[in-house]
């Protein structure tokens, strides 16, 4: 049994009551609306069709670096427009250099944000202070998105959106268009919708990051308690939100005289949004082929090296099965301890082993935050037939922290097992001042 704790105890909690959890400043936040249009938007990067031109944009940028809470030295312009299936971001970067002051050196997804020009929104579709999602671009139009957990504290930058985005370089900076569909969202089910919102700006020339609204440091926009607020947002929905991708695979086997034998394999994954919270997902006869390959790295140590999950299955709210708190986005990196780590389903010693089927259950109901996963593998040559199956289960309490409890199973064909139990909370008082603690036990 291990316990650990870091910043105060909870019996903190008991000494200084509920109600200093209200975040200071809360009521001096930044407003903003946007503005429903008829027709869809031409998605070319030129801010030149009259729609944008009625939404008051949101500007007056406050910079994070190098000089906190000043001015930015650069004017950005942000509208927002939604119709019935989309929300439109218009985005107009000034710039006094022009074209020559702009830095670009990547085009791959997920991009390296500080080694670029950049600019990135994020969205708090549920007010909960808590989780979010995360859309940037550069000015060549490299995507870059993630889903925020914890109010920061995880962020899980493999999760791939659908959505689109088209830049344009001029002579007094860069414009971008972003198309963020609904589908690809979760929010909640009501006709007037009241998100958190805020906006962040690299000029990497000038080593300046700039927010809308405004976050100090050490966080990132990530610290989506610190969010503006958007209004103006009704009438929307996701639709049936109904994912289905088959697949068949053709390997060819030679034997010996010439033989060849032909083994087709046919497999599915679903994804259906059970409620606007909860998605379902499921896959059976699974075959990971298409999903990015690691990055190379070479081992100087005796300890084994991480990878992090990349398989989409796997990907969707998996802040929920976290246990531990980090730090508001500026330690997300910390894994001195993951309770679970889907990475380890489907491989032993390295060698991939066929996974049969499994489901996966996550999301928020009401004030609860779910999650429940059970997927089989097959045997494969030394490794018996496993089932793993999580239950993870989180309730908001107060006005950003959260108790939760997990229970993980790892079951063999023949009896063999290893389990864990595990209770965790995690705490915010004023802006700054955390308590995290959890209580881990295994069982094998």
């Amino acid at each position: 049994m291990k316990i650990q704790s870091r910043g105060l105890f909870l019996a903190l909690l008991l000494l200084v009551g509920p109600g200093l959890s209200r975040i200071e400043g809360a009521d001096e936040k930044r407003r903003m609306s946007a503005v429903f249009v008829e027709t869809a938007m031409v998605l070319d990067g030129r801010l030149d069709e009259p729609a944008w031109d009625l939404a008051q944009p949101a500007s007056d940028f406050i910079q994070q670096e190098p000089l906190m809470g000043a001015p930015a030295s650069e004017r950005t312009e942000v509208r927002l427009l939604y119709d019935n299936d989309n929300l439109y971001v218009g985005i107009y970067c000034f710039d006094s250099a022009g074209e020559a002051g702009l830095v670009v050196n990547a085009m791959t997804r997920d991009y390296a944000a500080f080694q670029s020009d950049h600019f990135g929104i994020g969205l708090d579709t549920f007010d909960d202070d808590r989780n979010g999602f995360f859309f940037a671009t550069n000015p060549m139009g490299a995507k870059r998105d993630a889903q925020f957990g914890g109010d920061g504290a995880s962020s899980n930058f493999d999760w791939d959106g659908i959505w689109q985005v088209r830049t344009l370089i001029s002579e007094s900076g860069w414009q971008a268009e972003m198309v963020i569909p609904f589908k690809t969202l979760r929010f909640r089910e009501s006709k007037e919708q009241v998100w958190g919102v805020n906006f962040v700006r690299h000029i990497r020339r000038k080593n300046e990051v700039t927010h809308w609204s405004p976050v100090v440091r050490p966080y990132r926009i990530g610290r989506i308690s610190l969010a503006g607020i958007l209004e103006g947002v009704g009438g929307i929905s996701q639709g049936r939100n109904l994912y289905l991708k088959p697949f068949v695979s053709t390997p060819l086997v030679r034997r010996q005289d010439d033989d060849v034998d032909f083994q087709p394999e046919l497999g599915m994954d679903l994804k259906y949004g059970v409620t606007p919270g909860v998605t379902l997902d499921m896959t059976v006869n699974t075959d990971f082929a298409q999903v990015e390959a690691d990055q190379q790295q070479i081992n100087l140590t005796r300890f084994p090296l991480f990878f992090p999950e990349k398989r989409e299955f796997f990907l969707e709210n998996a802040a929920i099965f976290r246990v531990k708190r980090v730090g508001g986005g500026f330690r997300s990196g910390d894994r001195d301890l993951i309770a679970f780590f889907s990475r380890r389903i489907g491989l032993s010693e390295g060698n991939v082993v066929p996974v049969l089927g499994g489901t996966r259950l996550t999301g928020r109901a009401g004030e609860y935050r779910l999650g429940f996963l059970s997927i089989q593998t097959d045997d494969f040559e030394s490794t018996a037939s496993t089932n793993f199956s999580v239950a993870r289960v989180r309730r908001d309490i107060f006005q950003n922290s959260d108790l939760g409890g997990i229970f993980i199973n790892k079951h063999e064909t023949g009896g063999r097992y290893n389990r864990t139990y595990g209770v965790d909370g995690n705490f915010q008082f004023f802006r700054y001042l955390e308590a995290s603690a959890f209580l881990l036990k295994t069982d094998t």
